[in-house]
């Protein structure tokens, strides 16, 4: 049997066929599928699979059949389409219907870079359909009729895509959390984006719906403004902006600003969740009421898609027919525009399972207050911390900005070591003095010993059973 690294991919998964693998990363690979159906026309599809050398890890496994129970119960125009899961041999797969198109995200990116703004009433239509792809999920109920409490709890422009044809999708369930889930969070763990979390999530606190209803409020704001609302220089900055929940009001700033508008971004952002929209129905019901008089928007919003990104809908299509050509799974064939799936959190590119991770959408809560440093130094060290990035620097509410560069890393460069000066081998009456011996042992007389790490100790442990057992078989045949 060849090692799991050179097996070949699979030829079929359920009922479609394996074509060019368009993407993936350390934890799954994505291919091009082809549903051929008895009238010979054909359906293209994206197969999200599992690699093989971490089918049999509980941890992920799990993870995968928790994301499938949630998509496979999932059927909304706004939400993307699973059409089918389950297993082919070794293989776990989930097949989702091939979208083409752009983020919220990189249009804002686009918006920006032009000193552009996004037209209210688009996006108000835009948040709209999001929430009405959010309320289907929150209303899901199992085989039985009982509620199965679905919450995305990741709700953000990035996981909002726009098709081509004006289309809006919410994409990526991989973080959501369900009645039905196996896997679980560990106590202290906040999952989702840190700028798009709500006031009872950077407390700790339990959690419903309405963090959804808030994140996709928070949404609103920053496509409505073109600024961050809650997002500064580092994590702790900005967990510490959304616990003390101060939304700034638009018409400060632009006095034509709708107060219609207003009302529905600030009682989605209610500090106290029994303020904010119960529902994201009812959220989007006031959205659409404000949309409606400068309507329709799905024109507009594929207009606008296509005016940002000139000529992606022909390069997507021309993508799609070579890839399509491609029989047999061979090297990647990137699209021009990364295709959405129902998980990126299961293409992180980190190729360690998540039983031996941190996710990297999961954020460790710090305390809500702080203990203050004392002594003497403390004043300096609070001063020094805040010019190296503790706080952010100018405007809380900047505009968004397209980075020039790669991120900054920290300094990993250490201060240099001051050499002690040699000690002279002649003594004050110009004899050499006897070498001393060095000391290779501590002050106690032992050697101290380095701990072994936890993987190593599981293989010496390996090792000695293997030993024993090997014992015991000849001791059983020398007997006979």
């Amino acid at each position: 049997m060849l090692p799991v690294h050179q097996r070949k991919p699979p030829k079929t998964l359920g009922r479609f066929e394996v074509g060019a693998k368009i993407g993936g990363g350390g934890m799954a690979t994505v291919y091009l599928g082809r549903d051929t159906r008895a009238d010979g026309t054909e359906e293209l599809v994206a197969l999200k699979v599992i690699r093989d050398e971490l089918a049999n890890d509980e941890q992920f496994a799990a993870m995968f059949v928790d994301e499938a129970k949630i998509l496979s119960r999932l059927s909304h125009p706004n939400v993307i389409q699973t059409l089918e899961y389950g297993v082919t041999g070794p293989h776990r797969f989930i097949a989702m219907e091939l979208l083409n198109g752009r983020t919220a995200s990189d249009l804002w990116d686009a918006l920006v870079a032009e000193s552009g703004k996004l037209d209210l009433g688009t996006a108000a239509w835009i948040c709209a359909r999001v929430a009405e792809g959010l309320h289907s999920a929150h209303e899901l109920v199992d085989e039985t009729g009982s509620p199965l409490s679905v919450i995305h709890r990741d709700v953000n422009p990035s996981n909002i895509f726009l098709t081509h044809s004006g289309e809006v999708k919410l994409i990526d369930f991989g973080l959501a959390r369900a009645r039905v889930r196996v896997s679980k969070s560990a106590d202290g763990i906040v999952k989702g984006k840190i700028p798009y979390l709500a006031p009872e999530q950077a407390h700790g606190k339990p959690i419903d719906r309405r963090i959804d209803v808030y994140a996709l409020g928070t949404t609103l704001w920053e496509m409505a403004t073109m600024k961050r609302l809650f997002k500064r220089g580092n994590d702790v900055a900005t967990l510490k902006a959304i616990r003390d929940a101060h939304v700034p009001d638009p018409r400060d700033e632009d006095p034509e600003f709708p107060e219609a508008l207003w009302k529905i971004i600030k009682r989605a952002l209610e500090r106290d969740r029994d303020e904010r929209y119960a529902t994201a129905e009812e959220m989007r019901t006031d959205l659409d009421a404000f949309a409606r008089a400068s309507g329709p928007h799905a024109p507009k919003l594929a207009a606008l898609v296509e005016r940002l990104f000139p000529g992606g809908e022909a390069r997507q299509a021309q993508w799609l027919r070579d890839a399509a050509a491609v029989r047999i799974p061979a090297e990647t064939m990137a699209p021009p525009a990364p295709v959405p799936i129902a998980s990126s959190s299961l293409l992180d590119e980190n190729g360690a399972p998540p039983s031996l991770r941190t996710p990297a959408a999961a954020a460790k809560l710090p305390p809500p207050n702080p203990p203050p440093r004392r002594g003497p130094e403390s004043n300096d060290e609070a001063a020094k911390a805040t010019s190296e990035g503790d706080e952010p620097s100018g405007d809380d509410n900047a505009p968004l900005q397209k980075p020039s560069g790669p991120p900054e890393r920290p300094s990993t460069r250490l201060a240099a070591a001051k050499k002690p000066k040699p000690k002279s081998n002649v003594d004050g009456k110009g004899r050499t003095k006897k070498p001393t011996k060095t000391k290779k042992r501590s002050e106690t007389g032992k050697t101290p010993i380095a701990a072994a790490p936890p993987e190593d100790k599981r293989k010496l442990w390996m090792i000695v059973a293997a030993v024993v057992g090997l014992l015991i078989v000849l001791a059983v045949l020398t007997s006979r």
